[in-house]
């Protein structure tokens, strides 16, 4: 089996530990290589086929949507503070390795959401698909509809357009609902919302969303700044045709991470 290593190289310690991993696969009799960026990914033939991604869920998240395009199984090992994505810690490598050759182990498929700007697809995401406002101060004026209902107008800091995978990062935190991985959806929350009869909407996963800016703002997804946006400009949100694989050696238990992770 080829096995990819990446991480995020700009953190203390990242490339040692990666060394470090690939030399116990190596052991184990598998092929390794080291991806230094997505592109790597993207460029490197034959494809890996498993993607071990040493850091954080923001490496993980850095890392989905190349790995879902190529089918290629990602297996996290947590050095962040949080880690709700990954799977295993860094002493727990060989054995999962192992666990992996004897076939013990499943894959846990996850949704993405795809965002198009004025019609153009634009990005894919793992967690969620932000637009917000451009400046600090004030509020930025929003109009939703959902399948081509009008939902309403909303002021607010922004509108989050998230997966279940990321109902658990900015959607929590802004007040919008845990929802369980089994269930493919999308959740759509207000950021600091001055429009207080718009609560937070779970909807079909193949349902398209339809945002509307009043002003200037931003579109991030998972965490990156993507785009700017004019007034006018339409954003699309709704369900990807890829999905991202990763692998899974127990059953997680979301409220117990939040518990633990979170608290």
């Amino acid at each position: 089996m080829k096995i990819g290593f990446a991480g995020n190289l700009e953190k203390d310690g990242i490339a040692e530990f990666r060394v470090r991993l690939m030399e116990q696969a190596t052991a184990l009799g598998e092929e390794v290589v080291a991806l230094d960026s997505v592109e790597a990914l993207r460029l490197e033939q034959p494809a890996p086929q498993l993607l071990v991604v040493i850091g954080g869920d923001g490496t993980l998240l850095r890392f989905a949507f190349e790995a879902a395009k190529g089918n290629i199984p990602l297996l996290g090992v947590n050095l962040g503070r949080i880690g709700f994505l990954s799977e295993i810690a860094l002493d727990e490598f060989s054995g999962a390795i192992q666990k992996i050759q004897c076939g013990d182990y499943r894959v846990e498929e996850r949704m993405m959401l795809l965002c198009s700007i004025n019609d153009a697809p634009f990005a894919s995401c793992l967690n969620d698909i932000l637009i917000a406002k451009q400046s600090f101060s004030g509020t930025i004026q929003i109009e939703m509809a959902c399948d081509g209902q009008s939902v309403g107008s909303v002021f607010s800091d922004g509108i989050i357009a998230s997966t279940p995978t990321g109902s658990t990062a900015y959607n929590l935190s802004a007040g919008g609902p845990v929802v369980t991985q089994d269930l493919d959806s999308i959740i759509v929350t207000a950021v600091c919302s001055h429009t207080l009869h718009i609560r937070p909407i779970v909807s079909a996963p193949s349902a398209v969303w339809t945002f509307r800016v009043k002003g200037e703002g931003f579109v991030a997804g998972d965490g990156i700044k993507l785009s700017r946006i004019n007034p006018d400009d339409r954003v699309c949100v709704t369900r990807s045709n890829q999905r991202v694989r990763f692998i899974r050696f127990q059953e997680h238990n979301v409220f117990e991470l939040i518990r633990q992770k979170l608290t």
